[in-house]
C-alpha cells in the first residue's frame, strides 16, 4: 500500500482523536536529570520523530523521544502509544500508557508483543500536548518465505553531508528492514571531520562528545534530520554500533581517539556513557551491553548481527606487522561471541535455512597478499579469528553465507577465499574454494574512501586480489540485498552530492550468488537513475 512520505512527518487527526484520553494531569514530579533539555511550551514534543526496530515474528520495538517543556524538565511525561493495522489508527491491536523519564533523557521504548508474523503495522504516540507522527513497521515472517529484501547502510556523518541515502530509502515500499552496520553518528568536534559551518550542519555539542550528556545531545541532533526521521518512520531498523558511536578506533579497553591522561578521563566511563545513550536513543532491544543477536526470516534467512568493536576486540597492531596479525592470542570477537556465532551458523544449517547473513562492521575478506600493508582495524588484523570462522564453515559444511559490511566508505564485492596461509586453492573464474561472499556498503554521508588523499593511497596500494569482484570508492550511497530461494542479489545504489539535499539516485551494478556457489557474478552493470530494483 503506497503512503505519502510526508504523512510520516505530520501529526494525524485520527490519532489525535483516538488518543484524546491522554491526560493533562499525567505529569508527576521527579528529580531533574542533567541530560534533560527543555523546549518552549507549545512546541511539538515529538521533534525527534518515531522509529521501530529489532522486529521478531510476534513483537517489535517502538521508539520515540518526548521533549519536555522547559519549565517541567524534572517531571515524567505520561505518553499513550498504539499500534494498528491501518495508518489512520482505527484497527488498533495493542495500546497502552507509559512514562517518559528524565533519567532516560525522555526516550521511550515499547517492546510490543502479541503481533502476527509477516504483518505490516502502523503506530504512534501522544501526550497531552498532541500526537506524534505515524510510523510503519513490519514483523518478521515465519515458516516458508519466498523473498526478503534489506537496505544496508553505514557511516552517516551529520556535518560532512546530507543524509540523501536515508531519503531514498524512505521513498521505497519494497523493504523488509533496514540494517545499519555502524557509525550511525560521529563523535568529533566542529571542523575536525566535516564542513558543518559551510553547509549549515554544525554538530551539537560543538566540541567532541565525551560525557553522557554529550552523547545524548549528539543523538538528539541526528534524530532531527528529516531524511533520517522519514527512513526510521517508514521501515523497521536492525542496528549495531561501530567505533564512532563511542570514539574512533575503539576497542574493549580504549580507543585511538581517547586521551585518558587529558580531560577525557577513564575510557570505561566514556564507553558506558556511549552505550547508555545508544540504547536510549535507538530502537533496539536492550540486552545489557551485549549487542550481538539473531533474527529469523522464516526458512529463508537467518540474520546474525555481530559486535566487532567493543565486546571482545583487542587493540589493533600496526599496518605492517603481519606476525602480530596472525597471533592466535589476539581476538576481534572474544570467546563468548565467537562460540555464539559458530553455534548460530550450525543451527541455521541444521534447520535447512536457505541463507545465513552476517551483519558486521569491518571488512572480513583479505585485502592483503600477506606481504603488502593491510588495514589492522579490519579482520586482516585478527587473522586467527577469521580463520576459525572459515575453517568452521568448511569443516561443518556450512554453506550459503553472506557477509554484510560497512566502515570503509566505499563499495566492495568479494568472494571470501580460504585463509591466506592455508595452502587451499581458490578459482576466481568459478569461485571454487570460496567459503562465502561479502558485500560492503558505501557510506551514507562520510567522505568516500577514494576521494581522500589517504584513502586513495590505500586503494592505489592494494595488491592483486583475485577474489575482489568489484570496488568503487568515489560515491556515497547504500546497498539493497534481495534474497530468494535460489539466489542472493545485491544492488549498489549511489546518491547525489551530499553537500546539498537531493533525492537523486543512480543505480550501481548488481551482483548475484546462487545457492551452493559462494561466488559473486555481475548480473547488471547499472547506470540508470531511479529506485534501482
Amino acid at each position: 500500500m503506497g503512503i505519502d512520505r510526508r504523512g510520516f512527518l505530520k501529526a494525524g487527526v485520527a490519532q489525535a482523536a483516538l488518543l484524546a484520553g491522554a491526560s493533562a494531569s499525567g505529569l508527576t514530579g521527579c528529580a531533574t536529570h542533567p541530560g534533560a533539555a527543555g523546549i518552549p511550551p507549545g512546541t511539538d514534543p515529538f521533534r525527534h520523530g518515531v522509529a521501530s526496530g529489532d522486529p521478531l515474528a510476534d513483537r517489535v520495538i517502538l521508539w520515540t523521544r518526548v521533549s519536555p517543556f522547559a519549565d517541567r524538565v524534572g517531571e515524567t511525561i505520561a505518553t499513550d502509544w498504539w499500534i494498528a493495522l491501518d495508518p489512520d489508527g482505527r484497527e488498533v491491536v495493542r495500546s497502552g500508557i507509559e512514562r517518559a523519564w528524565p533519567e532516560r533523557d525522555f526516550t521511550l521504548k515499547i517492546d510490543v508483543d502479541g503481533l502476527e508474523p509477516g504483518t505490516t503495522y502502523y503506530y504512534g504516540f501522544a501526550t497531552a500536548a498532541g500526537p506524534s507522527p505515524t510510523g510503519r513497521t513490519r514483523t518478521l515472517p515465519i515458516e516458508q518465505v519466498d523473498r526478503v529484501r534489506l537496505a544496508v547502510v553505514s557511516c552517516s556523518n551529520y556535518p560532512k553531508g546530507f543524509f540523501n541515502a536515508y531519503g531514498a530509502i524512505a521513498a521505497r515500499d519494497d523493504l523488509d528492514a533496514v540494517l545499519h552496520l555502524g557509525d550511525y553518528l560521529y563523535e568529533y568536534a566542529e571542523g575536525e571531520y566535516g564542513w558543518g559551518v559551510r553547509i549549515g550542519r554544525i554538530p551539537d555539542p560543538i566540541h567532541e562528545i565525551v560525557s553522557l550528556r554529550d552523547y545524548r545531545r549528539r543523538h538528539a541532533q541526528y534524530k532531527t534530520d528529516p531524511d533520517l526521521q522519514a527512513a526510521h518512520a517508514r521501515h523497521p531498523w536492525i542496528t549495531v554500533w561501530d567505533d564512532h558511536e563511542s570514539a574512533n578506533d575503539s576497542w574493549r579497553e580504549g580507543a585511538r581517539n581517547h586521551d585518558p591522561k587529558g580531560r577525557e578521563g577513564d575510557w570505561s566511563d566514556r564507553k558506558l556513557a556511549a552505550i547508555r545513550a545508544y540504547y536510549e536513543w535507538m530502537p533496539i532491544r536492550e540486552l545489557p551491553t551485549k549487542l550481538f543477536r539473531q533474527f529469523r526470516f522464516g526458512d529463508l534467512v537467518d540474520l546474525v548481527m555481530l559486535d566487532t568493536r567493543l565486546e571482545g576486540r583487542d587493540d589493533r597492531t600496526s599496518h605492517t606487522d603481519h606476525e602480530a596479525a596472525r597471533d592466535p592470542a589476539r581476538t576481534l570477537l572474544g570467546r563468548e561471541q565467537t562460540r555464539w556465532l559458530l553455534d548460530a551458523l550450525d543451527a541455521s544449517q541444521d534447520r535447512g535455512t536457505a541463507w545465513r547473513v552476517i551483519g558486521q562492521q569491518v571488512v572480513f575478506s583479505p585485502t592483503t597478499d600477506g606481504v603488502a600493508d593491510f588495514n589492522p582495524d579490519a579482520w586482516d588484523g585478527y587473522r586467527a579469528d577469521r580463520r576459525a570462522i572459515l575453517d568452521h564453515l568448511r569443516d561443518r559444511f556450512v554453506h550459503d553465507v553472506v557477509f554484510l559490511t560497512g566502515d570503509v566508505h566505499s563499495a566492495w564485492a568479494f568472494d571470501v577465499p580460504p585463509p591466506l596461509d592455508s595452502g587451499e586453492t581458490y578459482d576466481p573464474a568459478t569461485g571454487a574454494g570460496a567459503r562465502a561472499v561479502e558485500l560492503v556498503t558505501p557510506a551514507v554521508s562520510s567522505p568516500p574512501l577514494g576521494r581522500t588523499r589517504k584513502g586513495k593511497r590505500s586503494l592505489d596500494g592494494l595488491p592483486s586480489l583475485p577474489h575482489l569482484r568489484y570496488l568503487e570508492g568515489r560515491y556515497n550511497g547504500f546497498l539493497v540485498v534481495d534474497l530468494d530461494r535460489d539466489r542472493a542479489r545485491a544492488r549498489f545504489v549511489f546518491t547525489d552530492s551530499v553537500k546539498r539535499r537531493s533525492a537523486a539516485t543512480r543505480c550501481g551494478p548488481a551482483f548475484e550468488t546462487r545457492r551452493g556457489a559462494s561466488h559473486l557474478v555481475e548480473v547488471d552493470a547499472g547506470g540508470g537513475d531511479g529506485a534501482c530494483a
